[in-house]
């Protein structure tokens, strides 16, 4: 169980099917509010649980994505809000993020950008997580 909680999944807490998953997860998890600062958001909890004294190692983030960018609520993040966030990320403190969002992989700029500024080593899909089209998948993206 111990390797269980030194992981964090964030979702978006405004789509039932993402909330659906976060609440099923056999990790620690939270939803993250529509209209909530989501970088922020992802900071605040990171610091949360290191002061408790349980600092995650691996961040899974479930969100809508596009080609470099993911959302929660109706607030991208692409490559202009890392930057914005570039002190924040920098104090993440874990080893592994991990992108359960569509698409957003298929920008290696994105990904490279997010590693350098989070330290972390990123995993992200360029093709679809879950859903293909409008109709349901059983199985998850291939990782890059």
């Amino acid at each position: 169980m111990a390797r269980l909680a030194n992981q964090l999944l964030i979702g978006d807490g405004g789509s039932a099917e993402i909330q659906a998953l976060t609440r099923a997860a056999a990790v620690p998890s939270l939803e993250l509010a529509a209209g909530q600062e989501v970088l922020a958001g992802i900071s605040e909890a990171l610091a949360q649980r290191r002061a408790e004294g349980d600092p995650p190692r691996v961040l899974h983030l479930i969100t809508h994505g596009r080609p470099g960018a993911f959302r929660i609520g109706d607030v991208w993040t692409d490559a202009e809000a890392l930057k914005a966030h570039a002190a924040e990320l920098a104090h993440w403190g874990v080893e592994t993020i991990a992108l359960w969002s569509c698409h957003v992989g298929a920008d290696a700029g994105f990904v490279a950008l997010l590693e350098e500024l989070s330290g972390a080593r990123v995993l992200a899909s360029d093709s679809w997580m879950g859903r293909e089209a409008d109709r349901e998948q059983l199985q998850l993206g291939e990782w890059q």
